[in-house]
């Protein structure tokens, strides 16, 4: 069993694409170009493989296929098996990196009309707190990580999609603390409200006893899982005749934002739950704030912006922050 849905991807890798080419190879004969011709293989589609149908490989896909195998022969030098790394100076295939899909305020409220209330608050808290979609469907009424009163929320516990467990560490294993606006606090009480159960009813990894319910259910009474919140972002989405995107850009939306009001880049960071700050990073974007900074730091002139035919009203200031077939209820098996 893994932990995470990650593990279990990365174990699939192994089963289906570095043990049918290497799992004869002794590791001391693993030569350098052997492995750039594997590298070529995989991307066309022709590399040994335990998949039935293989096609050709997008660059990504590659890419991490590739450093599933890096690992192993990374760990066996460090553990002096090896003495050189065959995968060292390998060029992989460059993938076009597209833009990240965004949901902002403005979109969300687009989608609000067409969402039944208990997905209009689950967008609405992911976008006002920046949870993944399976630490919104982790999040127990656990009273030691939910302060209402003092407006503070503990992230901690984690749905584990694939294996549907929760398990009691996020991504980063660190929990994280996040400061509750009233419209959040508001959507936890409305929730909340729901009579408790007396415990999850979700099997937790290690065997950790559970005595809270979730804060979030779906309709029928199961986890409140991606791609049921995702079903529902679709619908809503072809409802408002708009381009759907998955919950994750809600997510994203949250960070764009405070990396566009001037947050440090540490501080955002802490909030995301990011270990590696580079990640946080990508929400930090081009803004006419930082254009604005840059230019005035070298002594340019800085643009005036239109603000509207009349300005702004007097003591105000600009506001510069901007279907499938329907899953299955883990539960219940009903959306």
């Amino acid at each position: 069993m893994f932990e995470s849905d990650t593990g279990g991807v990365e174990a699939a890798i192994v089963k289906n694409y570095l043990m049918p080419r290497w799992k004869d190879v002794a590791l001391n004969m693993i030569a350098h170009n052997e492995v750039k011709t594997w590298v070529k293989d995989l991307q066309t589609g022709h590399a040994p493989s335990a998949v039935e149908r293989q096609g050709s490989k997008a660059p990504s896909y590659v890419q991490r296929v590739f450093s599933v195998f890096s690992v192993s022969i990374t760990a066996a030098v460090d553990r002096g098996v090896l003495t050189a790394s065959p995968t060292a100076g390998v060029r992989l295939p460059k993938r076009q990196r597209k833009p990240k899909k965004v949901i902002m305020p403005d979109e969300a409220a687009t989608l609000s009309p067409h969402l039944d209330q208990i997905y209009r608050d689950a967008v609405d808290f992911v976008e006002l707190t920046g949870l993944r979609p399976n630490e919104l469907a982790g999040l127990h009424r656990d009273p030691e990580r939910i302060d209402l009163k003092g407006g503070w929320l503990v992230v901690a516990d984690v749905y584990v999609f694939k294996a549907k467990m929760i398990r009691g560490y996020p991504k980063d294993r660190e929990p994280r603390v996040l400061p509750l606006s009233p419209k959040a606090i508001e959507i936890l009480k409305r929730q909340m409200e729901r009579p408790a159960l007396e415990n999850c009813g979700v099997p937790h990894m290690r065997d950790e006893v559970c005595r809270h319910d979730l804060v979030f259910r779906a309709p029928a009474g199961g986890v409140l899982n991606r791609d049921i919140l995702g079903h529902h972002l679709r619908k809503a989405a072809a409802a408002a005749k708009i381009g759907a995107k998955p919950p994750y850009a809600l997510r994203r939306g949250f960070a764009t934002r405070l990396g566009r009001s001037n947050l440090d880049i540490f501080t955002l960071a802490d909030l995301m739950g990011h270990s590696d700050i580079n990640l946080t990073r990508e929400y930090v974007g081009e803004t006419d704030d930082k254009k604005s900074r840059v230019l005035a730091s070298l002594g340019e002139p800085v643009p005036l912006k239109a603000v509207g035919s009349r300005g702004t009203d007097r003591g105000t200031e600009v506001d510069n922050q901007t279907s499938p077939e329907p899953p299955k209820d883990d539960a219940k098996h009903v959306v």
